[in-house]
């Protein structure tokens, strides 16, 4: 009966070491929405000090990262909803595994909840998947904006005014 208990405790080992990771990215990215709330408070704060053009672009940003980093939250959050539903299905199957042992019919539910477990194991990895493969779009907006600002600051002047210098010297 034990022996057959214990069978489900390296799927729940495994939902755990993923529901961990889960959890710590999630920490990363709630942080990191609330660095983006707290710069663009700041910013809306400055307003009458930047230029209108480079404070526009950089709330357009804001919005757009804090919109596609709460995306991410919500299937971190997903994801991790159905680990600890996986989690509590293997429980589950390694109550009525146990059983079986004394009640063969009892078999057949600790069959389909350890089913049921591995599905929704699948499906919040699926979840954690999907938010990876979203993981550098904030990046690749902040790398897009700095180019465009960095390439409106380093303009050098007007090629006619170096030469009206360069023709007086």
């Amino acid at each position: 009966m034990l022996s057959a208990s214990v069978t489900p405790v390296v799927m729940i080992s495994a939902c755990g070491l993923v529901t961990l990771a889960l959890y710590n990215r999630l920490g990363a990215i709630l942080a990191r929405i609330r660095a983006f709330h707290t710069q663009k408070i700041e910013l809306l704060k400055q307003r009458h000090e930047q230029g209108r053009t480079e404070q526009a672009m950089l709330l357009e940003m804001l919005d757009t990262q804090i919109d596609v980093v709460t995306v991410k939250a919500r299937m971190v959050q997903k994801g991790l909803m159905c680990l600890l539903a996986a989690i509590a299905a293997f429980l589950v199957c390694s109550l009525f595994a146990g059983v079986a042992a004394l009640n063969a019919g009892v078999g057949l539910v600790a069959i389909v909840t350890g089913a049921f477990g591995n599905i929704l194991f699948l499906m919040g990895l699926g979840w954690a998947m999907k938010e990876l493969m979203l993981s550098l779009s904030p990046l690749e907006e902040e790398s897009n904006y700095l180019k465009v600002v960095s390439d409106h600051f380093s303009r050098t002047p007007p090629v006619e005014k170096r030469l009206t210098i360069a023709e007086s010297a």
